[in-house]
């Protein structure tokens, strides 16, 4: 949250919905009244809600695997006794070469688990800064996620408040919709320019179909995960 404050009060959320013209839309403010929420207070969370969607689809990471995890994932890969399924592919611009006996394949893994057991036990396994530098260089992937994506995460940030928050509901109230509600900021915010998103929660329902149990491998470049 100390991220979130800094940011916002340095005017950082790169969030063409303002604050006047929120609170100037008769619409979402019917909505917000109806649940009971406090405008301000819901203000500042869909702004956090828009930064971090915002840093994990336009400017997010992923992680390689470590040269540790990459030699362990492969070392597992070694073949059992009755395996008939086996080769090992190789390119690099030399060439490639496929090896499909699965004798020598399991020869070839366990010549490599016996040197990488005993790299770990020698002081020429410590690295260099510049090594090390190198490394950590070689660790993160910038990605980009789509923008239907972002879209149904954004979403799927403010419907997970109302899940924690079950008292915020509003279903004895004609046309207070939480869903509703949702669906409008995605427009208003400009995550999408959809007019669908403004009138009704069919589309929104959509995504939240579609996106039914994915998970994001992408991580925030502004924020730690949470």
């Amino acid at each position: 949250m100390d991220i979130f404050a800094e940011r916002y009060n340095n005017d950082e959320i790169e969030c063409p919905f303002k604050y006047s013209s929120y609170i100037a839309a008769d619409d979402l403010q019917d909505i917000i009244k109806g649940l009971q929420l406090d405008a301000d207070a819901f203000w500042l969370l869909i702004m956090f809600c828009f930064d971090y969607v915002y840093s994990v689809c336009l400017t997010g990471f992923t992680y390689n695997d470590s040269e540790k995890e990459a030699i362990e994932k492969f070392i597992a890969l070694m073949p059992s006794n009755d395996s008939s399924n086996t080769k090992l592919s190789l390119k690099t611009e030399k060439g490639s070469m496929e090896i499909c006996n699965k004798f020598i394949v399991s020869n070839l893994l366990k010549w490599i688990k016996q040197g990488y057991e005993q790299s770990q036990n020698t002081e020429s396994n410590r690295l260099s800064k510049k090594e090390f530098q190198t490394m950590l260089d070689n660790r993160f992937n910038e990605k980009t996620e789509s923008n239907s994506k972002m879209i149904w995460l954004f979403a799927s940030l403010l419907k997970y408040f109302f899940e924690l928050n079950p008292q915020f509901d509003g279903k004895h109230k004609r046309g207070i919709n939480k869903n509703f509600l949702i669906s409008k900021l995605i427009y208003y915010t400009h995550i999408s320019t959809n007019d669908n998103f403004r009138f009704d929660t069919e589309t929104l329902k959509g995504f939240f179909k579609q996106y039914k149990g994915i998970r994001i491998e992408t991580h925030s470049s502004i924020y730690p995960d949470f």
